[in-house]
């Protein structure tokens, strides 16, 4: 396998398992805000407005920055009727074939995301709610974490691209996943 390519997959993995390590608190940081909301809406008679929705944001930077390091460790849902019971080999080839409808409906996600996040930059575009926050923030997290997948799905189907035709897969990192 070319030097650059392994490169690649090593230092998008790395930076995935770094973003994973670090957002997995953010389920802590959830639990503690929704903890205070009910103390304080139940014992002390003070709701907040701001507590639903503050949990709805951290929980979709969860899981839009959890996207890349899902993908690395085969933590998206997959339809395993079959592919489960096929070689690491086959896999490969399969998931080669679906490498561009997965990489399209990334682009047209990073796209889409992009424009919505300058629009709501550019207008100062606030949720419709009690409390209002800006959203160009949630929204470019969405961003970002949706062009980290797309570099993690660049990186798997390198890794496919080695597997498929019988290369050196020493290098690849989580290989017992796709056995």
């Amino acid at each position: 396998m070319i030097k650059a390519a392994k490169n690649y997959v090593r230092f998008i993995e790395t930076v995935n398992i770094a973003i994973g390590n670090v957002i997995k608190f953010l389920v802590v940081v959830m639990i503690a805000v929704l903890t205070y909301e009910a103390v304080s809406r139940t014992f002390l008679n003070a709701p907040h407005k701001w507590a639903l929705e503050m949990t709805q944001f951290i929980n979709g930077t969860y899981y839009m920055l959890g996207g890349g390091y899902a993908l690395l460790v085969g933590g998206h849902v997959r339809m395993d009727f079959f592919y489960e019971k096929w070689s690491p080999r086959k896999k490969a080839v399969f998931d080669l074939l679906t490498f561009v409808f997965t990489l399209s409906f990334l682009i047209i996600l990073l796209i889409g995301g992009t424009r919505s996040s300058y629009t709501s930059l550019i207008y100062g575009q606030k949720n419709y709610s009690a409390w209002g926050p800006p959203v160009a923030p949630i929204k470019i997290i969405s961003v970002i974490g949706i062009f980290l997948m797309l570099l993690q799905n660049i990186a798997e189907f390198i890794k496919d691209i080695a597997v498929a035709f019988g290369k050196d897969t020493t290098w690849i990192r989580g290989l017992e996943n796709r056995q």
